[in-house]
């Protein structure tokens, strides 16, 4: 139901009159007449129900209400004109909202804002990493990067790559054990192990030949993100994806230690609201485009 809210002019008009004391004074100040500021004052009063000024003997102050009106008011007027002021005789650049799984964020994709930026001169990127449980609705998303089964059914969606799982681990933690890479599955085993909370170890496993069971993990991680710096920092071996792997596969702060990886079994999609791919096309392709060079720069 729409609203109905005084004048800006009365309310600017009773500022004036509570901050000089002076209906006379407030005029001047304004280039108005003494009545046209008493006329604004009076329908604004009519307007809350109550007086807001004791007039008396020519002089003006503020009852308790218009105290409290004065004080409230002054803030908000303020906010009117921030507004107005942000949009006044300004080009606002064109916003896209994208909300990033935060795994991909802080292991590939934080790295690559630079060049995503540079495709897109005079675009705003708003960047959100929502809790998985606040994904279902896209009301305040334009495009989302998530990892799934491609099987959503509120919106449109389309993969932006494949991927393999491989065990990977710290130079260092290799020198500790007198090893070097490439090593036998079997070994892999006696090594410490990083579990992650949403992947097993069995698949892998039974790919490289060995016994399907699950082995003892040294520590779990519910974040890849912190999974791979702990087996940076030479903490053990962890199972992950060659897309969030890359850089430091590519860098020499990981190495991959078999020659036996296996399909993800589920991949990187880009989604957005229905009637959006428009929208948001050429930054998919450019996403995509992105992860084929990185894979293309590990081989």
């Amino acid at each position: 139901m729409y609203k109905r809210y005084p004048s800006l002019q009365s309310m600017s008009a009773f500022l004036q009159a509570a901050r000089t004391g002076s209906f006379s004074q407030a005029a001047r100040d304004l280039d108005l007449s003494h009545s046209a500021v008493s006329q604004q004052i009076r329908t604004l009063e009519e307007f809350v129900g109550q007086p807001l000024f004791l007039r008396e003997k020519g002089r003006s102050s503020l009852t308790d209400a218009g105290q409290l009106f004065a004080g409230m008011l002054a803030d908000g007027l303020m906010q009117i004109d921030k507004a107005l002021s942000s949009v006044s005789n300004r080009e606002l650049p064109r916003r896209m909202t994208l909300d990033v799984d935060a795994e991909l964020a802080q292991s590939w994709l934080n790295a690559r804002l630079p060049a995503l930026l540079a495709l897109f001169p005079g675009r705003e990127i708003l960047f959100l990493s929502m809790p998985r449980l606040e994904r279902q609705a896209f009301e305040r998303v334009d495009l989302s990067l998530r990892y799934g089964y491609g099987e959503w059914q509120d919106c449109e969606f389309a993969p932006l790559c494949d991927d393999r799982v491989t065990p990977v681990a710290s130079p260092a933690l290799l020198r500790r054990h007198g090893l070097v890479a490439p090593i036998e599955p079997a070994e892999v085993l006696k090594l410490p192990l990083l579990g992650y909370s949403r992947r097993s170890w069995i698949p892998w496993l039974d790919a490289a030949g060995l016994e399907p069971m699950e082995p003892q993990a040294t520590m779990v991680f519910d974040n890849v993100a912190n999974l791979l710096a702990a087996a940076e920092a030479g903490t053990g071996v962890g199972l992950v994806r060659g897309l969030l792997s890359a850089d430091a596969l590519r860098e020499g702060r990981l190495v991959r230690l078999t020659r036996t990886s296996i399909p993800a079994h589920y991949n990187l999609y880009a989604l957005w609201p229905h009637g959006g791919a428009e929208k948001v096309a050429p930054m998919v392709d450019a996403i995509r485009e992105m992860a084929a060079q990185t894979f293309g720069a590990i081989g």
